[in-house]
Order: C-alpha cells, then sequence, then structure tokens
C-alpha cells in the first residue's frame, strides 16, 4: 500500500483528525512557556516551577482519563468535550491570582489537552483497515512531528510580533477552540458498535474498565516493553548531551545528532511504513526495540565523531522501525468497548517513561558515567523481548469487525 494511496482513501473523518493533531501540536505554547509567563507575572522560580510540574502531571493523567472519557461518552463527544475544556483553561492561565490558582488550572489544562487523543487515535482505528494501520499511524505521527517542528518557529513569530506571552495562551486556546468546533460541526456520531447479544443478567453488569484491561496479560507485557523502549528512547534529550559535552566534544555535535534523527524521521519513516506493515506487527516492533538499544551501545565504542554519528543512525533506525506499529498495536488488538482505554494505557505508559527517564538516565549518568549506555542497550533490549512474547513474531492480531456508521460520513451528528 502506497503513501499516496493510503491518503487518498483516507476518509474525511480521519483527515479531520490527522489535521487536529497537526494543529493541537503546531500551537502546544503552554508547555514551553508557563514558567517564563509565571516569573514575567512576578511568581517565583519554585512556583513557577510547581506549576509547570502540576502540567505535566496533568499531561500525564489526561490519557487515562480520556482513554475511560472515550469508552464511556464517545470518541466524537470526548474530543469535543476536552478541545472545549483546554481553551478554557489555557486562557484562564493569564488570570491566575496566585499560586494555587496556577497550580490548579495548569493541571487541569494539562490534563485536557491530552484526553482527546485516546479518543481520536480509537477513531482513526475504527474507520481504518487493519493492514493500513501502520501505515495510518506513521503520517499520524509526520503531523504530530511537523507541528512539533513549526511550533517553536510559530511562537517566535508571535513574541517577535506582540512582544508578550499572553498572545500565546489565547493562540493556543483559540486552535483548541477551533478544533473543537470543527469536532462539533463536522465529526459524524460514532459507529454504532456491534458487541455480541449478552444475556440479560450479564447486560446489567458495569460495563468493563481498566481492571479488564489490565487481566489481558499479553497486552500488558507489550505496554511494558513500551514503558521500557520509551525510558531508552527519551535519553536522547537527557543524558545524551551530557554524554557528548563530558566527552570532550562541542555542543554542536548533539545538534548535529539530533538533526540526523529528525531528517531521518521526516524523510523516511513513511516511506519505510509501506514495508513494515507487511510483516506481524510484533516483527517491526521487536526489530526496532533492539535496534534502539544496539544504536545507544554503541556510544561505548571509541570517542569518535563517526562513533556518535553511526550510533545515532542505528537507534534511529530503531525509532523509523518500530514507532509506526507501537501506534497501531493497542487499537488493532483492543475489543471495542475497551479500545479507548488499551489505547489510554499504553499512552499513559509511555508518558510516564518520559517523566521518570530524563531523572533515571541523568542520576545513572552521574553515578557510572558511560556505563549509562549499558543499561540503556538492557533497558530496550528487555523491551524488545516483552514484545516479542506479548505480540508474537510471526502471527497478525486478531482480525476486529469494522464498524461503519450507516450515516454519510460527511453529515455531522
Amino acid at each position: 500500500m502506497t503513501v499516496l494511496r493510503t491518503l487518498r482513501e483516507m476518509s474525511s473523518t480521519v483527515r479531520v483528525l490527522m489535521l487536529g493533531n497537526l494543529v493541537s501540536n503546531l500551537a502546544a505554547f503552554l508547555n514551553a512557556f508557563l514558567v517564563l509567563y509565571l516569573l514575567h507575572e512576578g511568581f517565583s522560580a519554585w512556583e513557577s516551577g510547581v506549576a509547570l510540574t502540576a502540567l505535566m502531571v496533568g499531561r500525564v493523567l489526561g490519557s487515562a482519563v480520556g482513554g475511560a472519557a472515550a469508552d464511556r461518552f464517545g470518541y466524537r463527544w470526548t474530543i469535543i468535550g476536552s478541545t472545549a475544556a483546554t481553551a478554557v483553561l489555557t486562557a484562564a492561565i493569564v488570570y491566575v491570582p496566585n499560586v494555587w490558582a496556577a497550580v490548579v488550572v495548569s493541571a487541569a489544562a494539562g490534563l485536557t489537552a491530552t484526553a482527546f487523543r485516546p479518543a481520536a487515535m480509537a477513531r482513526v482505528v475504527e474507520l481504518t483497515p487493519d493492514e493500513r494501520h501502520v501505515m495510518t499511524f506513521s503520517i499520524w505521527r509526520a503531523t504530530f512531528n511537523i507541528g512539533s517542528t513549526l511550533g517553536p518557529l510559530t511562537a517566535a513569530l508571535l513574541l517577535t510580533w506582540f512582544g508578550s506571552y499572553v498572545p500565546l495562551f489565547f493562540a493556543d486556546a483559540a486552535t483548541s477552540l477551533c478544533y473543537c468546533l470543527v469536532a462539533l460541526l463536522v465529526l459524524p456520531a460514532d459507529a454504532a458498535r456491534t458487541e455480541p447479544k449478552q444475556d440479560e443478567k450479564a447486560e446489567k453488569q458495569p460495563a468493563p474498565g481498566y481492571g479488564k484491561v489490565l487481566t489481558d496479560g499479553r497486552f500488558m507485557l507489550v505496554v511494558l516493553g513500551l514503558f521500557l523502549t520509551s525510558v531508552a528512547y527519551i535519553q536522547m534529550n537527557s543524558s545524551l548531551p551530557l554524554f557528548v559535552t563530558g566527552s570532550g566534544f562541542d555542543s554542536r555535535i548533539y545538534a548535529v545528532m539530533l538533526a540526523i534523527n529528525g531528517f531521518m524521521v521526516i524523510a523516511l519513516e513513511i516511506w519505510l511504513s509501506k514495508w513494515t506493515q507487511k510483516a506481524p506487527i510484533g516483527l517491526p516492533m521487536t526489530a526496532g526495540m533492539a535496534l534502539l538499544g544496539l544504536g545507544y551501545l554503541a556510544y561505548l565504542g571509541p570517542s569518535q565523531t563517526w562513533v556518535l554519528m553511526a550510533g545515532t543512525i542505528v537507534w534511529t533506525c530503531g525509532e523509523l522501525i518500530a514507532a509506526p506499529s507501537m501506534l497501531a498495536y493497542p487499537g488493532l488488538v483492543a475489543p471495542a468497548a475497551l479500545r479507548g482505554r488499551y489505547i489510554g494505557l499504553a499512552t499513559l505508559a509511555t508518558q510516564i517513561a518520559y517523566s521518570v527517564g530524563p531523572v533515571a538516565g541523568v542520576t545513572a549518568w552521574h553515578l557510572w558515567g558511560t556505563r549509562l549506555w549499558v543499561l540503556t542497550g538492557v533497558c530496550a533490549g528487555a523491551a524488545a523481548v516483552c514484545v516479542a512474547v506479548g505480540a508474537g513474531l510471526t502471527t497478525r492480531p486478531r482480525q476486529r469487525q469494522m464498524h461503519v456508521s450507516t450515516e454519510p460520513e460527511s453529515e455531522p451528528a
């Protein structure tokens, strides 16, 4: 399946969600500028740091809350509610009178800012044939990366034009509000879920929650693999720059390594997905995680520039191979009634890893120096084993029934 054909045959609803993913990352200014704004408004560095911590905790919890809301209230209404609340809360940051209000509003804004993602991803899963999931989520990642890359440039232009942080937050809120209105007016109602008929006694039982997801042993192995992989991967932003400069290299070498990673992801990931989508989904995940570990282990070699570049290319290849399949897997194997929670739990594991990974990596660097890369390689290798056992290397996930709405997709609910 080619990239152009995937884009051409993609449903209009999925295109809207892709655009929403792009825009929401293009204008995600609150994360980067909250501390600077609060400092400018007279808050202390400690108070600003507490507010940022609350924001990050909210963003982590938002994945789990959003997954549960998606299964309970539906994908469309979760997206509408989440983006509407994000618009209000992001604008409200400008008016917080004290540190406690800043903490509460920041935490709530962080939660709602990520709560829509499990619902949006679950809707993409629902409207995408199984054999196209990897390619589709590769495109999803591309919209995320483009938005995240252009976002700082947009922020710089706004700061230059207005000379204030306030317009950044209003622009962030405006994009969330636009997404909300588009979801309200354009996104069709969720497709009816055609689950097998249950007897009357079973119908009276409460709907399954995260406890049901936690009993899926094979899926939880994959979730553990996603966590370990993310702990290893995030070292590129935390301990890797310390290693590069600590080994006697100029910080520009680290910048070149990041540029290599970014160029390869943008230029090659979607193209590579043409082949990885044909394999059993556990195979590219396992191979990519193994390559990630090997790339970091390469940094144990001679302290030469070519070693740094070669290691970066190897672990970036691991990212290219594994990442789209990692995004596609939770929704592909989830029962329809729990799809939001499956995606939410997988996302939660990744977000927690991104939070604790930098602290663990920097601590390991200060305690053990370059032996940090042994731990990182072992972490990625253990992730590969977990995924190989949990997802399998030779079989595709069980086929699920496509749920197609009987209403024309172009008509709003």
